[in-house]
């Protein structure tokens, strides 16, 4: 599936799919005994393939169009093994909803596979003209720091990520922010630290419902109830776990279904508690309108 829709509200939250990808991610529960996580996933096997979706959110019915997070990007098909690749345009305009629509983009972080579609070619021209971007402060100065080249991770892909912030801040349209930033009536973005020194979420509240975009806090459904299986590519693990019970608690008192961009398309995770207070989680595959 390419895009899915869930109302929160009078607010949709489409999830539009950049490329799909099938293969091991026994790094995504660093320092788990596969003996644990195997069977909370449903594999047998420590290198048996996962659905990873790349891509983002848009979010529209508050009075703004906005794009959390935006996949890949233009060379997208570089990527060896991603089916779809560079598709979340056609999937955005499968939903009426053209490049020159979007008045914000949030990033929940920078790395390479969530700010692709800020351009939309080499030369640095900008895919949403007319949208503000927003990136927390902390994340903008760690990717235009020295200290990002350094690490092996993200070192082949720094240059490429400032690039495209150069070609944002170059046309005015970059806004950095600290703490809690209110985007409307019905979106608010959350500091959720740990995976990057700056990774963001954000709250969709309207109507009594709500919805978590929860970017890289969560790289599959079960991380919400474990939230010590970390990935190996976090940048402080602890305040990442810390950053999971948060989300996770804020989701189970105010009743919020989570997503993330990495979750396969279409997938909700209800979360609520035990009657002893723990917080509990299911996910769900089905979405009415999903294409």
């Amino acid at each position: 599936m390419t895009s899915a829709t869930i109302k929160i509200g009078r607010t949709r939250v489409s999830h539009v799919s950049d490329g799909v990808a099938r293969g091991p991610r026994r790094y995504w529960f660093t320092g788990a005994d596969p003996a644990e996580w195997m069977p909370a996933v449903g594999v047998t096997e420590p290198d048996a393939p996962f659905t990873v979706t790349f891509g983002g959110f848009v979010v529209t019915g508050d009075g703004h169009v906005t794009v959390v997070d935006a996949g890949y990007g233009h060379r997208a098909h570089e990527i060896p093994g991603l089916a779809g690749a560079g598709g979340m345009p056609a999937a955005m305009a499968a939903l009426g909803i053209e490049p020159g629509d979007v008045d914000q983009v949030v990033l929940t972080h920078l790395h390479a596979d969530h700010c692709g579609w800020l351009t939309k070619d080499d030369e640095g021209s900008l895919t949403f003209p007319d949208a503000t971007v927003l990136v927390h402060e902390r994340e903008f100065a760690y990717w235009t720091s020295d200290e990002v080249d350094a690490i092996a991770f993200n070192g082949k892909v720094s240059g490429e990520v400032r690039a495209r912030l150069r070609a944002v801040k170059d046309a005015g349209r970059l806004h950095t922010y600290e703490g809690e930033l209110r985007l409307s009536d019905a979106m608010t973005v959350l500091p959720t630290h740990g995976h990057t020194p700056g990774h963001v979420s954000v709250m969709v509240a309207d109507g009594g419902e709500a919805a978590i975009l929860a970017g890289d806090v969560h790289h599959h459904p079960v991380h919400v109830d474990h939230p010590c299986w970390l990935p190996s590519v976090e940048y402080a693990p602890a305040e990442s776990t810390r950053s999971r019970e948060r989300v996770a608690a804020l989701a189970a008192d105010r009743n919020a279904k989570i997503l993330a961009p990495h979750f396969p398309v279409p997938t909700i995770v209800n979360v609520d508690r035990t009657p002893d207070g723990r917080v509990r989680s299911t996910a769900s595959h089905n979405v009415e309108d999903a294409t």
